[in-house]
């Protein structure tokens, strides 16, 4: 028994390396084609010390997305310390709010807009939509009549336009041909697989930076840097 154990565990952490090195292979991205890359981070990625991140990784970390809440209530336990360091350091700084699909979007968007109120950001706002470790009990259309509350009264009380975060699978059936939104594209291919265009690509779920204690999320901007210095202006 002792020795079948042994070999299980050796079976596992060789098959925990080969799907990371398929997954680095698939998740390779051609950075001359997306030169501006960022990082999102949230109270799971533990401590981030965004002034040793700019002096280890400079140009190479162009931006930054923070969550700000969740739900109705929840407010990300390391949002507040996080924006004031990114702002202090001159990262361009954006914030997002991870849709429930069992909330009011009413309710999700008072809880995001008492989060945020008062902040400065040089990105646009995001909304997090995504069936992942998400309530199943509503229908598609009921959903997407929420996020159209969120939407409407977020855009209203802030201005400007919601980018949408979001995987292929979610793309399809929430925002494709429901929402004119630049997308922030959750995908594992050699490039997104989705009709629609999108502005910001999440390729890896597991970059390690200098500066950040835990795992970070890894996004390319699509466009060069001059398209990027014009992205910021407009924003």
């Amino acid at each position: 028994m002792k020795k079948r154990r042994k070999g299980s565990l050796i079976e596992f952490v060789i098959l925990t390396i080969a799907i990371y090195f398929i997954v680095a292979h698939f998740t390779s991205i051609d950075k001359m084609r997306y030169p501006v890359h960022g990082i999102d981070v949230s109270k799971h990625t533990g401590k981030v010390d965004f002034k040793r991140i700019k002096e280890k990784h400079g140009r190479k970390i162009g931006f930054v997305y923070l969550k700000a809440s969740e739900g109705r209530k929840l407010v990300d336990g390391k949002f507040e310390v996080n924006y004031v360091n990114a702002r202090k350091n001159g990262i361009p700084t954006g914030a997002y709010h991870f849709f429930r699909f069992n909330g009011s979007g009413e309710e999700q968007a008072e809880n995001f807009l008492r989060c945020i109120r008062g902040k400065r950001f040089d990105l646009p706002l995001v909304l997090d939509v995504e069936e992942w470790k998400n309530y199943r009990g509503s229908t598609a259309t009921q959903i997407i009549d929420e996020i159209r509350a969120f939407v409407r009264i977020v855009e209203k009380r802030r201005g400007g336009k919601i980018v949408f975060y979001t995987n292929e699978s979610g793309y399809y059936k929430y925002i494709h041909n429901n929402f004119d939104r630049k997308i922030w594209i959750c995908s594992f291919n050699r490039k997104p697989e989705i009709s629609g265009d999108w502005v910001f690509w999440q390729y890896s779920h597991t970059g390690k930076l200098h500066g950040a204690e835990g795992w970070v999320d890894l996004n390319a901007f699509q466009g060069s840097r001059e398209d990027w210095e014009e992205f910021l202006a407009e924003n």
